[in-house]
């Protein structure tokens, strides 16, 4: 667990690092501004633009962070990247179906471009995101067992959330984010146990928030969704840990036989 609030620490430190590196300046008379400045950027550039931002400089080095944690703990091997469970990738379909009903409101795409640029921020992101806490973190505290590991690893990036949300944005939307990062944490951390790899939990994580981000919500699915993807993605990961017989089928690696059928 020290280890783990250590880590966080590190985590809140390279929050720092990121946006200094990238610092904001206020403009004082925007008539003296040119007009390209109003314009946004297209193409590539629109791309290449939408990268150099500090968040996905910060999920770059929270990745690094938990590729040299790894390589000197020598958890390498067991931080999921296996072949998963198969008959167990059928769980998936929770946070597939709640993904796929934001998209029922509408889609907002102002061109593939923008498409392009969103779909690559959110895989940098959610990569590095559960490789540090489904892979680094739950793999040091799972040993306590899978349902204390998948409350305490949900916690700590709820965590990570608020504090990077609160001192970047107003209140509302860090509390959203810190909800979805905790609640969406114990549906992620049932999946990496029971189907024995992170590769599932990547690709579900993945959809779930470029969904989130293209989809236009209206006053009906806006509810519905906050409802299910924060109340019931805590309810589905407590259901899939729900009982041993249950938690038998899962495990650490992908190639371990499941004991119950």
């Amino acid at each position: 667990m020290l280890f783990c609030l250590a880590v966080t620490v590190a985590l809140f430190v390279l929050t720092a690092i990121s946006r200094i590196s990238f610092p904001r300046s206020p403009v004082k008379n925007i008539e003296r501004l040119p007009q390209k400045a109003f314009e946004p950027p297209a193409g590539l550039d629109r791309v290449v633009s939408d990268l150099k931002s500090p968040d996905v400089l910060f999920w770059g080095l929270a990745m690094l962070l938990a590729v040299v944690l790894l390589l000197w703990t020598g958890l390498g091997r067991e931080a999921g990247f296996n072949r998963p469970i198969v008959k167990n990738l059928r769980l998936l379909w929770f946070p597939l179906f709640v993904g796929a009903l934001t998209l029922t409101g509408g889609v907002f795409v102002s061109g593939f471009d923008a498409l392009t640029s969103t779909f690559l921020v959110v895989l940098v992101a959610v990569f590095a995101e559960e490789l540090l806490f489904r892979g680094l973190l739950w793999r040091v505290l799972v040993p306590g067992g899978p349902v204390g590991t998948m409350i305490l690893t949900s916690l700590l990036a709820g965590t990570l959330a608020l504090g990077r949300a609160a001192t970047d944005g107003p209140w509302p939307e860090a509390v959203r984010l810190t909800a979805l990062a905790v609640c969406g944490g114990f549906t992620y951390a049932a999946l990496r146990w029971r189907t024995g790899s992170l590769w599932p939990v990547i690709v579900v994580h993945a959809a779930f928030a470029f969904a989130v981000d293209i989809s236009t919500l209206g006053t009906v699915t806006y509810p519905i969704l906050m409802l299910l993807s924060t109340l019931g993605f805590i309810f589905y990961g407590l259901f899939l840990l729900r009982n041993r017989h249950v938690r038998a089928d899962g495990g650490l690696a992908g190639s371990k036989p499941a004991r119950v059928r």
